[in-house]
């Protein structure tokens, strides 16, 4: 069956969308980072995977893709003497995530950095914890990201990676998908403790997925 005009031009739409929340720029990107701020259910995503990395004063944080700064935010709460650092490849999240976060990047608990999580060397500074919130879906060589993030772990250390489908049909079986293909590259990166912890079943089922390096 051919598609009809409409059809194309929605999935136009969707793709543009999807595209802004992948890199926000220019207004639309603004907005994307607005509702990423206010969405309930993407702040609770943000509250329960930082609640299941059991941040401690002293932990040394790192987020990949911190977007407009709310987990950032959140954490820097919970870290007193420890560093939380972020980095996200959108100028504008940088922005918005700088102005969320004032205080605590005066204060030197909070680092922003622009830049794409491809860049990241293991030869960085090591974190007691990593995580991610809904971005692990765009990283185009996730075995490669994992396996460089495994090597930023301190030993011991912990990451999170956050998943909610949000385009398509079936999301239940995206989700389940996806959270049986991360546990199996954990396995292969030679993660241990690896558990999934079903966070939301509205508006998309969502997982976080805890392994101990």
């Amino acid at each position: 069956m051919r598609e009809s005009k409409a059809d194309t031009e929605r999935a136009g739409l969707s793709a543009r969308i999807v595209r802004q929340f992948r890199q926000p720029t220019g207004s639309a990107g603004r907005l994307a980072g607005w509702i990423m701020a206010t969405r309930p259910s993407n702040r609770l995503r943000n509250t329960r995977t930082l609640d299941l990395l059991e941040l401690s004063t002293c932990d040394s944080v790192l987020e990949i893709g911190y977007g407009p700064g709310i987990a950032i935010e959140l954490a820097g709460r919970q870290v007193r003497t420890g560093q939380v650092v972020g980095i996200d490849h959108s100028a504008i999240m940088h922005a918005q995530a700088s102005r969320r976060n004032a205080r605590a990047i005066a204060a030197g608990v909070v680092t922003l950095h622009i830049g794409d999580v491809d860049e990241l060397d293991a030869r960085l500074q090591r974190f007691d914890k990593i995580y991610s919130v809904n971005v692990v879906q765009f990283w185009s060589d996730p075995t490669r990201v994992f396996a460089t993030l495994r090597q930023l772990l301190n030993p011991g250390g912990t990451i999170a990676t956050t998943f909610m489908p949000r385009v398509g049909n079936s999301k239940a079986k995206q989700a389940e998908a996806k959270a049986a293909a991360l546990t199996m590259l954990m396995h292969e990166l030679d993660f241990r403790h690896i558990e999934t912890h079903w966070l939301t079943s509205d508006p998309a089922p969502a997982f976080c997925l805890i392994a101990t390096a």
